[in-house]
């Protein structure tokens, strides 16, 4: 089984702007991917930050960003990227849902987690990010202001 993660973000959520979903349900999603700088922010099992797919750019983009089609192992998504690319190329960032330019990736979805994040400081007054999730059986109707999204895990190759 091929599995995807992707983030539903919080504020979708919140704005109702994709459909409900549940464990096993067969989804359509949009997605675009987000670039990240590196960080040490731990990230649940099973969500990595590195992305490797086929790049095509969609036209002659006049910077900043140029957009570009991404089709991976079972995915597609839309990348703003920073300059021209084509070709084999390996991201650190998201797979995130964007049901208005994003493209189309359908999977089952095989497990949905809540991933909320705590910000505080240490000691020497640094900035510290906790993640932590929590498994559900469906996409709720709402998620709180500390959450970040819902993270679905997509099993590709279903139709």
């Amino acid at each position: 089984m091929r599995s995807l993660p992707i983030l539903l973000p919080a504020a979708l959520i919140n704005a109702r702007a994709c459909p409900l979903a549940s464990i096993r349900q067969v989804r359509t999603w949009r997605l675009r991917f987000v670039e990240q700088v590196p960080d040490d922010l731990a990230r649940p099992a099973g969500w990595s930050d590195v992305v490797e797919a086929g790049a095509t750019a969609r036209d002659d983009g006049a910077g900043p960003s140029w957009p570009t089609e991404l089709a991976g192992d079972g995915f597609r998504a839309l990348w703003d990227a920073p300059r021209p690319v084509s070709g084999p190329v390996r991201l650190r960032g998201e797979l995130v849902v964007d049901p208005l330019d994003g493209l189309a990736t359908t999977g089952r979805i095989h497990r949905l987690r809540l991933v909320t994040q705590t910000v505080g400081e240490d000691g020497a007054g640094e900035r510290v990010v906790a993640c932590s999730t929590r498994d559900l059986s469906a996409v709720p109707k709402a998620v709180d202001a500390g959450d970040r999204g819902v993270l679905v895990d997509l099993e590709l190759g279903v139709t």
